[in-house]
């Protein structure tokens, strides 16, 4: 009875741990001070962000108006087999420009080639909108 028990709580630990372990990276904003400022509308910064990370071999996963998520590829790689850097780009409309806060996460897998992405991505959109 006793073993049982014991089997059963070790069992239950067991699931509980992978399943935390299971637990999808959730990005947190950094902070408003680390950004950068546009004297642009949203659109054409959220449009000028969206050409960096393509020009910059990213592909983007997920868009919203305000938020953009995007892997890097290297060559011959696709998203699903994708082990290299992730970005985070935050565009944050205020009175009369625009707020862009980014990024980068590196994997676990590889770390030693990747690199953090947060000021070629500023620069390249800098150059973008001119």
């Amino acid at each position: 009875m006793i073993a049982t028990l014991r089997m059963t709580t070790l069992l239950f630990l067991a699931i509980f741990t992978l399943a935390g372990c299971a637990k999808e990276y959730v990005p947190q904003e950094p902070p408003p001070n680390t950004g950068t400022v546009f004297q642009k509308t949203p659109e054409e910064v959220q449009a000028a962000a969206r050409n960096t990370l393509t020009k910059l071999s990213f592909a983007i996963t997920q868009e919203t108006g305000e938020y953009i998520e995007a892997v890097h590829l290297k060559p011959g790689e696709t998203v699903e087999d994708n082990q290299g850097e992730m970005v985070y780009i935050w565009i944050k409309p205020r009175e009369s420009n625009v707020l862009v806060l980014t990024l980068t996460r590196m994997r676990a897998s590889g770390i030693a080639k990747q690199k953090q992405w947060d000021q070629q991505i500023t620069a390249k959109m800098i150059e973008e909108l001119r």
